[in-house]
């Protein structure tokens, strides 16, 4: 039982580190950081929950793998952990990071309303449904990109009548979006394919909630590991 840290509000995960987030704004972590990932200053083992250095009063927190983001009251993003591909989307060119340090979002068309991180990519929703990235294998050439910038390609391919997308979520090697919870997106990377974004529907008749959505993509995260020869064959077939 951890008993030092405040009342919580929120707690994630990545592969070997967990952050707490306190319900008045605190950021803690724990676990292995050879990476940086708990960003409590070093790249030591971080037994019980420490605060997260560099940061001030934060609304979410979000990890995937072995990097960590914060969403802070300010409206501005911070990051840290592994950075081998870009994928902090900060000024820092070190492959690591053990300190929060300030996304790069100058580049971006409104505010981030959540970040959706994946191994070595990262993405971002805008409050204008606008969707960036950066780190490497999730944008329309494989390249490395250090500077989040836009994936406009998402917006124009929605047949809906403003094609704003509402939820994102992500996991190691692909992202999902929605408009509306019913006609979503699907790209990334799976085992010897590169999936080029497209658009698929749940049916009518079963309108998914982003509550349902989410869980959905999570079933696909398991299957990435547990079967990745089914999830390569759906890859293909969509």
């Amino acid at each position: 039982m951890v008993d030092n840290l405040p009342p919580l509000k929120q707690i994630t995960a990545g592969f070997d580190h967990t952050l707490f987030l306190s319900a008045d704004g605190r950021a803690f972590a724990c676990g292995w950081s050879g990476d940086g990932q708990t960003g409590v200053g070093h790249y030591g083992n971080v037994h019980c929950p420490k605060p997260v250095a560099n940061l001030g009063e934060v609304q979410s927190l979000y990890t995937c793998a072995d990097n960590s983001f914060a969403l802070a009251a300010s409206g501005e993003i911070y990051a840290w952990g592994n950075n081998e591909y870009g994928q902090l989307g900060v000024a820092s060119t070190s492959p690591q990071l053990h300190t929060a340090a300030r996304v790069n979002l100058s580049a971006l068309d409104g505010c981030v309303v959540s970040v959706a991180p994946g191994g070595a990519f990262t993405t971002f929703l805008t409050d204008v449904g606008s969707v960036y990235y950066c780190g490497y294998g999730l944008g329309p050439e494989m390249s490395h990109v250090v500077k989040p910038a836009s994936l406009s390609i998402l917006r124009r391919l929605w047949n809906s009548s403003d094609g704003k997308i509402r939820a994102l979520v992500a996991s190691l090697h692909y992202a999902v979006a929605t408009v509306d919870g019913t006609n979503w997106m699907l790209w990334g990377r799976f085992p010897g394919k590169r999936l080029v974004p497209s658009i698929h529907s749940y049916s009518s008749q079963h309108k998914a909630s982003e509550q349902a959505f989410c869980v959905f993509t999570q079933v696909l995260f398991l299957c990435s590991f547990l079967y990745p020869e089914v999830l390569k064959w759906h890859a293909v077939r969509l």
